[in-house]
């Protein structure tokens, strides 16, 4: 059995997160996670209510990599590099970006992020209340990003079929310009038409 290691709720969290990066996500059990760091499982619910929150910490923790935007650059600017850095961030440990897609971070690192995303929604000139929508529709399509990301890979059969009935539609632009569901090109692409909407609408708001 490993050495037991000094019962924090970050050292339970790292322990859970490397668990879930060599394992998968369906290994992050309080059973296993209680045998990587030595110890019973009921210890682990002196710091953590349930295993959901154990989860929700260890995906607050998959983004503490994730590096706030370079205050310099334009709001549009942070706003993809935020985003960006999150997905890539969840991406690096596959076991918990499911999580992180279906459960937001809100612990310190999340706020941390989420700050960024709001100061950079208030910079383009949106007003309080559509600073908040904006940013849930843009989690939102994070999230969606994210729980495509995890299941991204090559062009498989059903891309193919894809391609092949695009292909057959009136005007169709060429299959091949499908990228493949979950791709860095699939996000890059709408996360611009969202920044695009966002631009539109905070030009309207100050018109108005």
């Amino acid at each position: 059995m490993p050495r037991r290691a000094s019962l924090t709720t970050d050292a339970i969290a790292t322990a859970a997160l490397k668990v879930g990066d060599r394992e998968g996500a369906k290994a992050m059990t309080m059973r296993r996670i209680a045998a990587e760091l030595g110890c019973d499982p009921m210890a682990l619910y002196r710091h953590f209510t349930d295993r959901e929150a154990l989860l929700d910490a260890v995906a607050d923790l998959a983004l503490a990599d994730a590096p706030d935007p370079r205050p310099d650059q334009p709001w549009d600017a942070r706003l993809v590099a935020v985003l960006t850095s999150i997905r890539s961030a969840a991406l690096r440990h596959p076991g918990i970006a499911a999580h992180v897609a279906g459960r937001p971070p809100l612990q310190r690192h999340g706020r941390r992020l989420g700050a960024a995303i709001t100061g950079a929604l208030a910079e383009a000139g949106l007003p309080p209340t559509d600073v908040i929508r904006a940013t849930q529709a843009l989690v939102a399509y994070l999230a969606a990003a994210l729980a495509m990301g995890v299941q991204a890979g090559k062009p498989d059969a059903r891309w193919r079929q894809l391609r092949d009935v695009i292909s057959e539609l009136p005007d169709a632009p060429p299959g091949d310009a499908l990228p493949v569901t979950g791709s860095d090109d699939q996000f890059e692409y709408g996360l611009g038409l969202l920044i695009s909407g966002i631009r539109v609408e905070a030009e309207r708001k100050r018109t108005t």
